[in-house]
């Protein structure tokens, strides 16, 4: 299928599903949904037969990855050690990996064994760009950069959404949220979209005709909880009074997106509920100072229930706080690192016990990374930084891209604070992620408009097999 007939079919899909979720007819339903079914029967993605899922953890605040991942070449680490001063990274504090590419934080010796057994590579200096950029041509005022650089709300929405040479004002959706669109079709259950949140509301998952299902990572769905009689008898009586409620005749379209929408989220939370009865919470520790290991733990849940959803494609968004660091970064570090480390390598073995560790990629983002400068006791926003993706397809123990100069004032510092100029774009990343789900290119590029400001290396790429 070509680029143009593609967009013409999503465009009458959704123009459909909008049709569908106003009418509130049952005649005009079966209709459409018969015209639907053609549309999807001729969709790339309707006969995907295996299972994958993305689980995106966002690390808010801008974490300093400079020191997670730490060059181990000698001179490389000079410029970073001389960089960093007092916050630089030696001796006790790194565990080196076998490669004599990398140096981890102490703190990680779980990923460091994932790195090392394969299963898990370091994407180096990826960051918000709309195309290549050098130290030359910021100085010389001809660089074309992303609005509002160094800024944690923007930054994030960027991140998320994945277009930065667009007003995020306009950017509908997120990269997340385009790709679930095209990967509903996947699905045979129409009840659930493919994504979900344990991280309350972001940018990354909202879709153009999907929105993404909120979970507690605790208590999984709530919104039934007064008004299902299966969870108490008690429920009865309002469960029966909202079904009537329902099944009223209204002419008006506002009542009857209200009502067609709260009918969904009912079935959706009564499928959830189903999902969290029978696939109970892991017997592993995922205990973490923050919520990060029990967001985890609901993902992994999630993902056990995958074919009594009708799921083949699923996303997951996590997101865990304190990145922070402009005080106190050496303390506060070590307990994120902690956590990080803990959270995902229980995950990680979660995912083997389940038997779907090659089927699930899990990878970490981030507002900005952070200035090589030291400012006191911390570090201020940066831009680039380095990321971490892992999962039983990643073909790992490798870093993807290239280490920046660590020089302050160097070739890959924007002035003379040490923040990094990325070398790697957010879409390249995201690109290569997306065609391990398996969706085409001409989709990819739909999804990453700004991917056509850079080479075709993602689309090479050997990240995920």
């Amino acid at each position: 299928m070509n680029r143009q007939y593609q967009a013409r079919r999503r465009f009458l899909k959704r123009t459909l599903a909008c049709a569908v979720a106003g009418s509130g007819a049952g005649a005009m339903t079966g209709k459409l949904n018969l015209v639907g079914s053609a549309l999807a029967d001729a969709s790339s993605y309707a006969n995907v037969s295996d299972y994958k899922a993305l689980v995106c953890v966002f690390l808010y605040g801008g974490s300093d990855s400079f020191n997670l991942f730490v060059p181990s070449d000698t001179t490389l680490y000079s410029e970073y050690s001389a960089a960093r001063g007092s916050l630089s990274m030696s001796g006790d504090d790194l565990l080196p990996a076998s490669d004599g590419v990398v140096s981890f934080n102490k703190h990680l010796p779980g990923i460091l064994q994932h790195y090392e057994d394969g299963n898990a590579a370091i994407v180096a200096n990826v960051g918000n760009l709309i195309q290549p950029v050098s130290r030359a041509d910021i100085a010389a005022g001809t660089a074309s950069i992303p609005a509002d650089l160094f800024a944690h709300n923007h930054q994030q929405e960027q991140w998320q959404k994945g277009i930065a040479s667009q007003p995020t004002a306009v950017v509908g959706a997120g990269w997340g949220g385009r790709m679930a669109d095209l990967l509903t079709d996947a699905n045979t259950d129409a009840t659930l979209p493919p994504t979900f949140t344990v991280a309350g509301s972001n940018f990354f998952q909202a879709g153009n005709s999907t929105t993404p299902v909120a979970v507690d990572p605790r208590y999984g769905p709530k919104l039934m909880a007064y008004m299902d009689s299966s969870k108490y008898n008690t429920n009865a009586g309002r469960e029966a009074a909202m079904a009537q409620i329902l099944a009223l005749q209204n002419d008006n379209r506002l009542e009857q997106f209200a009502g067609s929408s709260f009918a969904r989220a009912r079935d959706s939370s009564r499928l959830l509920s189903t999902v969290m009865a029978q696939n109970a919470a892991s017997e592993l520790d995922f205990n973490t100072r923050g919520n990060l290991g029990s967001q985890l733990k609901m993902v992994a849940r999630l993902i056990a229930g995958r074919q009594l959803m009708g799921q083949k494609r699923q996303i997951f968004f996590v997101g865990m706080g304190g990145w922070d660091t402009h005080d106190a970064q050496s303390n506060r570090l070590a307990q994120l690192t902690q956590d990080l480390n803990k959270g995902l390598t229980s995950f990680q073995q979660e995912l083997t016990d389940q038997g779907v560790a090659n089927q699930v990629t899990t990878f970490t983002a981030s507002d900005f990374g952070r200035t090589l400068t030291v400012n006191g006791d911390g570090s201020d926003h940066g831009w680039g930084g380095h990321y971490l993706v892992m999962g039983g397809a990643v073909n790992g123990k490798r870093l993807i891209g290239n280490w920046p100069s660590y020089q302050i004032g160097g070739q890959d510092d924007t002035g003379d604070k040490g923040r990094v100029i990325p070398s790697m774009s957010v879409n390249q990343y995201g690109a290569a992620l997306a065609a391990w789900m398996g969706l085409a290119e001409s989709d990819i590029r739909d999804i990453f408009p700004d991917l056509a400001n850079f080479d075709n290396s993602w689309a090479q790429s050997d990240m995920l097999s």
